[in-house]
């Protein structure tokens, strides 16, 4: 194998590591602050739903700003 397919199987994974840690992050820490605002506030769901919402659009919008950065790179 020549180092150049091993910088880019490197590379493809270091991108699907990003990728994932970038939508899991803004996931869970909408679903960990909406039920602490939930459980401080006593109520059943509503900042958990709310903040959850949130963080999947988060995940989304990183996913396609990468994405696209990395469409972008391969163009050149």
């Amino acid at each position: 194998m020549k180092i150049n397919n091993k910088s880019k199987i490197l590379e493809n994974v270091a991108l699907i590591s990003q990728i994932g840690i970038s939508m899991i992050v803004p996931i869970l820490g909408g679903v960990l602050l909406g039920k602490f605002i939930d459980d401080k506030l006593g109520i059943n769901l509503v900042f958990l739903t709310i903040f959850t919402v949130f963080g999947i659009a988060t995940s989304f919008h990183t996913l396609f700003k990468l994405a696209g950065k990395d469409i972008r790179k391969k163009r050149k």
